[in-house]
């Protein structure tokens, strides 16, 4: 065996023991979801000895979860539209713009993905508090969308930077309006980058806490994050099946959305990369 397969088999191997670890937290979620408490805290590593549902209906039932997740889908839809709708036509303007002003904004919007939400996250909530838009989804969603867009429109620049300026000439020359040109002609030619953007975005928000958790304050509004936390300060004690069960149920969309569209978030960053 050469030095390069000898190679291959070490790095094979460190990639095997590094995904078993990764995947080992998932591994006890689903096992002890479907436990009861007496079986966790007995054997936690264990198969159940039956498998059943009990733990999911009590959690649906206690925790109030179809409001929840209904919740959680309307504020994590609302604002990766609202992100991939207007930070589409930013990146599309600032990459034909192509000057100062277009590199200082551009300068802006790396700057603000650097910053922690921690840092953000004081004057934030005054500025909701002042514009009363707390315990209120949409405008919530919204808010969330705006300070959280540098990376829909970093990326758009970079793939818009692909797409011959011929087309504007064109389309100028037919008499196409800039809002028409952009939205039948360029926005479907962002179709990977759209894909990529939208998952990436979705899952983010899905599991977003801090938002909901300093914004939020009514339970019929909660977001499946923030009922999650909740749902552990009341069952921390003697319910942990119902917390995994609870959190299997958080995690399973965003698994399944995933594996649905891993080809699709490759495909756009590979497409975003070339492109820029």
């Amino acid at each position: 065996m050469n030095e390069r397969k000898k190679t291959n088999v070490v790095v094979g191997l460190l990639l095997w023991v590094f995904c078993i670890v990764m995947f080992f937290p998932m591994l006890f979620i689903i096992i002890n979801a479907f436990k009861t408490f007496g079986e966790v805290v007995m054997d936690p590593l264990a198969l159940p000895a039956i498998w059943n549902l009990d733990n999911f209906k009590e959690v649906i039932r206690t925790g109030n979860y179809v409001r929840v997740f209904l919740n959680t889908i309307y504020f994590a839809v609302l604002s990766g539209v609202i992100v991939l709708v207007l930070g589409s036509m930013a990146g599309f303007k600032l990459s034909r713009m192509n000057n100062r002003v277009s590199r200082a904004t551009m300068l802006v919007f790396m700057i603000a993905m650097m910053l922690p939400f921690p840092v953000i996250m004081i004057p934030l909530a005054v500025m909701a508090t002042k514009l009363h838009i707390s315990n209120h989804l949409t405008m919530i969603s919204i808010l969330n969308a705006g300070f959280s867009c540098s990376l829909a429109v970093i990326m758009y620049m970079q793939t818009v930077k692909g797409i011959p300026r011929e087309l504007d000439e064109c389309a100028d020359m037919d008499g196409c309006s800039g809002y028409r040109f952009f939205f039948t002609i360029i926005f479907p030619l962002l179709k990977p980058m759209s894909g990529t953007l939208a998952v990436l975005y979705f899952i983010r928000y899905w599991n977003d806490l801090m938002l909901p958790m300093i914004l939020i304050s009514k339970k019929e509004l909660y977001t499946i994050p923030l009922s999650q936390l909740s749902f552990y300060n009341q069952f921390t004690q003697n319910r942990w099946n119902l917390l995994l069960a609870a959190g299997l149920m958080a995690l399973l969309p965003v698994i399944v959305l995933y594996l649905f569209a891993q080809k699709a978030i490759i495909s756009g960053m590979v497409a975003g990369a070339v492109k820029g």
